[in-house]
C-alpha cells in the first residue's frame, strides 16, 4: 500500500546500530529496478520512459535485480536487445540475473510448453530436459552480460567479481563495489526454486555449486565491510525468498524470519537466509536486502524477530526492499545517508511517457 511519499519515515523503523567514530560520506542516491518489459512490445515504451526518468534523476548507479523480460525464447538476440537497453542508462548499471533469463527458458520451448498445456507447472520445471535447457542458456547469459569486470551502462565502474578468483571461476555475475562508504554486492539467487531440479544431474550440480559460491560471497562481503568499518551493506538478488502470508507472523522465538521462508528449512533458499541472519547478528551496521520476483513494492523487516515489549527485537538492522514489477514498470530511488541512524530512505520513480 503506497501512502503519499512517506516511505522515508518507514525506513526509520530500522533502529540504529551504526559504527562510531567513522568519517561520514555525503548522501547519495542509487536506483533499483527489476521484472521489466514482460509484455512486449507494449512494455518497451514504458521501459524506455523509465530509463529516461532514471537518467534525469542522476543516481550514482542503478541495479537491475533480474527478469529483464517475461517468459520468452532465451535467444542471443534477445539478450543483446537488453544489453542495448542497459547501455541507455547514462550512469553505471549493475545487473544480477533472474529466472526468466535462464531457469524458465524451457517454458517458451513449444514441445515442453505443449506437454504441460501451457501452464507454469513445477512438474515442468523439474523435468530433466527443461532444467538442462536452462543451464545451457546460463552459459550464453554469462558471455553476453558479464564479459569484463566492469558494470554496464554508458558510464561504467570497475567491479570486484567472484568469478575472477580461483574458487568459483564460473560465477562472474557475483560482483561487489563500494560507494560513499557503503558496500554493495550482488548474488545470483533467481526465483523458481533457485534453479533447483530433482531430476537433472546437470542442473543439480549447477545449483549446488552456485549456492556454495553465494554463501562464500556473502561471508566475504560481511568480512570486507567489517574490516573496513563500513556502516552499511546493500545486498542484491532476484528471488523473493519469502512466502506471502495473511496470518499474523510469530512474535516470539528464534526462527530465521518472522515471515515464512519459501521451502522452509528444506528449501532452496534456506542456507542463504540462514547465513545472512547469522552474519547480520555479528555486524553493527545497517543491511538492506533488495530483490524483485514478487512484482510488488514492499519495504519491511521480514527477518526481524519481535520478542514482546521488554526485550529488544532480534536482527533489527535488516531492511528488505522488493522493487516494482510488470505490469508496473517503475523503479525505486534509494537515498543513502550514513549520517542518519536508519541510513536508507526510499522514493518511487514512475515512467513518464
Amino acid at each position: 500500500m503506497e501512502k503519499s511519499w512517506a516511505w522515508a519515515i518507514l525506513a526509520a523503523c530500522c533502529g540504529h546500530v551504526g559504527l562510531a567514530g567513522e568519517a561520514l560520506a555525503a548522501p547519495f542516491d542509487f536506483v533499483a529496478l527489476g521484472d521489466t518489459a514482460y509484455n512486449v512490445p507494449g512494455d518497451y515504451p514504458a521501459y524506455e520512459a523509465l530509463i529516461r526518468t532514471i537518467n534525469a534523476s542522476k543516481p550514482a548507479f542503478s541495479v537491475h535485480v533480474g527478469d529483464i523480460f517475461g517468459v520468452a525464447p532465451c535467444t542471443e538476440a534477445l539478450y543483446k536487445t537488453h544489453v542495448d537497453y542497459f547501455d541507455r542508462f547514462s550512469r553505471p548499471l549493475i545487473y544480477t540475473p533472474g529466472d526468466n533469463e535462464w531457469v524458465d527458458c524451457h517454458f517458451s520451448e513449444p514441445a515442453l510448453r505443449d506437454a504441460t498445456r501451457g501452464t507454469f507447472d513445477t512438474a515442468a520445471f523439474v523435468a530433466g530436459k527443461g532444467a538442462d535447457i536452462g543451464v545451457e542458456r546460463l552459459r550464453g547469459l554469462r558471455r553476453t552480460f558479464f564479459p569484463t569486470a566492469r558494470s554496464l551502462g554508458a558510464e561504467t565502474i570497475p567491479l570486484t567479481r567472484q568469478g575472477d578468483g580461483a574458487a568459483f571461476p564460473d560465477v562472474v555475475e557475483n560482483a561487489r563495489w563500494t560507494h560513499g562508504g557503503v558496500l554493495f554486492s550482488t548474488f545470483h539467487v533467481p526465483g523458481t526454486h533457485n534453479g533447483l531440479s530433482t531430476t537433472s544431474e546437470l542442473a543439480s550440480a549447477e545449483m549446488i555449486g552456485r549456492n556454495r559460491a553465494n554463501l562464500a560471497w556473502l561471508e566475504d562481503a560481511f568480512a570486507t565491510a567489517k574490516s573496513q568499518k563500513l556502516p552499511a551493506i546493500v545486498l542484491f538478488l532476484h528471488a523473493d525468498i519469502f512466502e506471502m502470508v495473511h496470518a499474523e507472523p510469530p512474535q516470539f522465538g528464534t526462527s530465521i524470519s518472522s515471515h515464512v521462508l519459501k521451502g522452509g528449512s528444506q528449501g532452496p533458499f534456506y542456507w542463504f537466509a540462514l547465513r545472512l541472519v547469522q552474519l547480520a547478528e555479528a555486524y553493527d551496521g545497517q543491511i538492506l536486502l533488495v530483490h524483485g520476483d514478487g512484482h510488488r513494492f514492499i519495504i519491511d523487516r521480514p527477518m526481524t524477530i519481535f520478542r514482546g515489549e521488554k526485550e529488544p527485537p532480534l536482527r533489527p538492522n535488516i531492511t528488505r526492499l522488493q522493487v516494482y514489477g510488470a505490469p508496473e514498470i517503475r523503479a525505486v530511488r534509494v537515498t543513502v545517508d550514513t549520517d542518519t541512524p536508519w541510513v536508507f530512505s526510499f522514493s518511487p520513480l514512475y515512467n513518464r511517457q
